[in-house]
């Protein structure tokens, strides 16, 4: 099974990439950067297969999914500085890198019939904090973000999973 992880010089993809490792599947990592860039440890992502992307280009999204053709996409990559996501002038990168990049993300898996994993981050969806966008829902919180992301993306999604400690 060949597995691709989005954000792998974040810290959770880092970690992600290793795990799969330790459990014997194949993963391709990505992140922006031309060349793995996250820190230099000597684990299995340092010197993993690596693609560099943009997921807020879609057409790259595409290209690059259709190429590397996974069976499974780990979607890590995200803004997570949470208090600068609410800051007026960081908010429309964080909804293109956020909600247009997942969005990227799950139309290519759609294309090529990959299941997608992805990662929210409580800190911006839980119950007690609205997100500062919206996609179609006027006050979003966790039960409503995952409701739309069934509804829109279908069977591109079909777990919703927090990997705090994996």
């Amino acid at each position: 099974m060949k597995i691709f992880v989005t954000g792998v010089a974040g810290q959770l993809g880092h970690d992600v990439m290793n795990e799969l490792a330790s459990r014997g599947y194949v993963g391709v990592g990505t992140d922006l950067a031309e060349s793995y860039s996250g820190i230099q440890d000597g684990s299995y992502v340092t010197t993993a297969e690596y693609v560099s992307l943009d997921i807020t280009n879609s057409e790259a999204v595409m290209n690059t999914i259709k190429t590397v053709n996974p069976d499974v996409v780990v979607h890590c990559a995200a803004w997570t500085a949470v208090d600068l996501a609410e800051d007026e002038d960081k908010q429309a990168k964080v909804k293109a890198i956020n909600v247009d990049g997942t969005q990227n993300i799950a139309d290519a898996c759609k294309e090529v019939d990959a299941k997608m994993v992805a990662d929210w981050f409580l800190k911006l969806y839980d119950d007690y904090h609205v997100i500062p966008f919206k996609i179609g829902y006027d006050n979003w919180h966790a039960k409503d973000f995952k409701k739309y992301i069934g509804e829109y993306f279908g069977d591109a999604v079909l777990e919703r999973i927090i990997m705090d400690y994996l």
